[in-house]
């Protein structure tokens, strides 16, 4: 088999192999009725920004009109 036909049906049996497992993955999960996998980031990802926004907010304000200056330890 020619080098370049050998990697083509490489590739092919690679996708149809990654397409299978995806197919699988998903049966998996909707039979245990779990969310899908990237649902636990993206509540991660929303608990990080409001853990920012509160520390963001707790911050002691400054009275506007002032810039802090290097050396500023107030």
């Amino acid at each position: 088999m020619h080098a370049d036909m050998y990697l083509y049906t490489e590739r092919h049996r690679a996708a149809e192999l990654r397409a299978e497992a995806t197919r699988w993955r998903l049966l998996r999960d909707r039979r245990r009725e779990l969310p899908p996998r990237w649902a636990a980031g993206v509540t991660a990802l929303g608990w990080t920004m409001v853990s920012a926004g509160l520390r963001l907010i707790s911050l002691p304000q400054r009275p506007s009109g002032t810039v802090p200056r290097f050396g500023d330890h107030h």
